[in-house]
């Protein structure tokens, strides 16, 4: 590798590099002295690289090694002289930090189960060899090994020095995301103990004693913990390290890019806002009912219709999502602080279990969050709310009355006096395929800005992810299109006032109903 691509890729390189001594040190100044170590080391190295691909994965590798000698020459420590009139309020219960009998406890926490459940058998339940090998279903011999190998592990622990890692009294959320088959990845999604593991072995291979360090969790607990995740695929054991295997987008991450693509989100919210300005006759002419409603109704209700083709446009064919190890078709990765703005669904014969027509939801979470949920898991609700909208339900029976009743409460019908009407807009196919004939070069034209936004955000992240992770890249940036493209218009939107989140009551424009 020439030192000139070095040079060249020194920003992004420092900015990697400190987001990675952020979460291993205590404070900014340490982050700081441990980022220039890391540097430093890489400057004396970077002669020897001649691969340019290898580079990420060796900068690892070097960083794990300086952030190692760092935590021992930290660990030193350091002598100040003892005032003669301290106040003697020892506690003489407690247990010296630097006593054998401390030390010793420390190393059992982290000794890996095998080792663990013989030297708990031996030495505390004073069971004989024979008895454990029953116990454990394994050798006598075997046995034997075990406490050989454990007091050697044990012995060499205690004469380490130790430190808990800023995840031990700092924890990290982290979300879940998931795009594709059945979604079995919610329990992690929610706990934080697997969060925790992900972020602690994401750039460096972690054994046991080290994430139970770092996290500050005992190794026996921590074990049943790491079953589940190497079970979902999302982490993965290699010898007696383990590391994460799913990207992770940091706040980091996220504000390295926002800084570089913010022109070109503010001018696909412009080209938006403009299009629907300049076209709000046509737009409205295309006859759909609700097409009277309110200037910032017809935004929302564009702005939406137009983002779920530019979806279509973005999207990774199903053939091409990789396998999980569960066996379905999925996309998964991590996200430090997740931009919540939208929730889609689309609902019709081929998928939703709809009788006829079509409805396409793109619920904004700031006002509403999930609504689709009433109709994706009530199929009979959501066939009735079509049927309601083709004009078909002329004299409702009590079972009707009911959802109707259940539809104003969510606001997408009202009622005045004895008339009810459907608050979202109603289309006819031939109207859909006008109006997205009407917005197609609109899409176009986003499509264009969102490949600027696309190849900007894959070389931010191949900065900020390990190397064993970089195949993973070019699939997960399309699927974080929906929200560095989509969601991030939208928030510009409003941002500059476009789109403002009160909407008019009787009106839910980001439902669409389309009849056959």
């Amino acid at each position: 590798m020439s030192r000139a691509f070095f040079n060249q890729n020194a920003g992004d390189i420092s900015k990697s590099i400190m987001s990675y001594c952020v979460t291993r040190t205590s404070g900014r100044h340490d982050a700081e002295d441990l980022a220039q170590d890391i540097i430093v080391e890489l400057v004396k190295s970077v002669d020897s690289i001649r691969d340019d691909k290898a580079f990420y994965g060796f900068m690892w590798a070097v960083a794990g090694k300086v952030h190692a000698g760092w935590c021992r020459k930290k660990s030193k420590t350091a002598m100040a002289p003892l005032p003669q009139n301290l106040p003697d309020d020892t506690n003489h219960f407690a247990i010296d930090e630097n006593s054998d009998l401390y030390l010793l406890r420390r190393e059992l926490m982290l000794l890996s189960e095998k080792y663990r459940k013989a030297v708990v058998l031996y030495y505390v339940e004073n069971m004989p060899c024979a008895q454990i090998a029953t116990t454990l279903g394994i050798s006598e011999s075997m046995v034997k090994h075990l406490l050989f190998k454990a007091r050697k592990i044990l012995k060499e622990g205690m004469n380490m020095e130790r430190n808990y890692g800023e995840q031990s009294y700092n924890p990290r959320q982290l979300s879940i995301a998931f795009f594709g088959g059945t979604n079995r990845f919610g329990p992690l999604a929610r706990r934080s103990i697997p969060q925790n593991i992900l972020w602690a072995c994401y750039n460096d291979s972690l054994p046991l004693e080290e994430i139970s360090l770092q996290i500050g969790v005992a190794a026996p607990y921590l074990e049943a913990e790491l079953a589940p995740l190497l079970e979902a695929g999302v982490l993965l054991k290699k010898g007696n390290r383990y590391s994460t295997n799913i990207i992770i987008f940091t706040n980091e991450y996220t504000q390295e890019l926002t800084g570089k693509t913010a022109e070109i989100q503010e001018a696909s919210a412009d080209v938006l806002y403009n299009f629907i300005i300049q076209n709000d006759v046509r737009l409205r002419g295309v006859g759909f009912h609700m097409n009277e409603m309110s200037h910032n109704g017809l935004c929302w209700h564009i702005a939406t219709v137009t983002l779920r083709c530019l979806t279509e446009k973005l999207t990774v064919p199903y053939a091409d999502y990789p396998e999980t190890a569960f066996g379905d078709k999925a996309f998964v990765w991590g996200v430090e602080s997740p931009r919540d703005v939208f929730n889609c669904c689309t609902m019709n014969r081929g998928s939703g279990g709809m009788d006829a027509g079509s409805l396409y939801f793109m619920d904004y979470i700031p006002v509403q969050p999930y609504n689709h949920g009433h109709f994706f898991n009530h199929p009979q609700f959501a066939n009735f709310f079509v049927k309601l909208s083709a004009g078909e339900v002329k004299e409702p029976n009590e079972y009707e009355k009911a959802f109707i009743a259940e539809l104003i409460q969510l606001g997408y019908v009202t009622q005045h006096k004895d008339k009810i009407t459907v608050a979202a807009p109603v289309y006819t196919e031939k109207q859909y395929a006008e109006m997205r004939e009407i917005l197609a070069p609109l899409v176009d034209e986003m499509v264009a800005l969102a490949m600027v936004i696309e190849k900007s955000a894959e070389a931010v992240l191949k900065n900020h992810v390990p190397a064993h992770l970089k195949k993973q890249t070019g699939g997960i940036i399309k699927m974080r299109m929906f929200d560095d493209v989509i969601g991030a218009t939208v928030e510009t939107m409003r941002r500059k006032d476009y789109l403002k989140a009160s909407w008019d009551a009787g009106e839910m424009p980001t439902t669409t109903v389309v009849l056959e």
